[in-house]
């Protein structure tokens, strides 16, 4: 596989070659293709379907704040029959799960301020 036929992939795919890629592209290509092999990978295993998979990576890059992951994992998981709804409930997924992980790592400030309240 070739960076220019990945690079094309990516536009046909997406309407556009994502920014980040493009600029990693110029950068290291090989890191380009690699990326490309390993989501190529993970989307053909068997046991998950494929649109489920496109919004379980739709959720990561929501709370990982990865806009570019966000807009294109959005219109993949719609090219493979994810609803707006399920997009939705995704996006209310993914805001309770970083949330949540924020209390979590406020624990030992929250612990702090339990044991100094005066």
């Amino acid at each position: 596989m070739d960076l220019q036929t990945v690079l094309d992939n990516l536009k046909k795919e997406n309407g556009e070659i994502p920014k980040p890629m493009q600029r990693l592209s110029e950068l290291d290509e090989s890191l380009v293709i690699n990326h490309v092999i390993d989501k190529k990978f993970v989307m053909e295993m068997p046991t998950i379907p494929q649109k489920y998979k496109a919004l379980l990576i739709l959720s990561a890059g929501i709370a990982l704040d990865s806009q570019a992951c966000i807009l294109n994992n959005t219109k993949l998981a719609k090219k493979l029959g994810a609803t707006v709804e399920e997009i939705m409930e995704v996006f209310a997924l993914a805001k309770f799960a970083k949330g949540a992980t924020a209390i979590s790592s406020a624990a030992p400030a929250l612990e702090w301020l339990a044991n100094n309240k005066e």
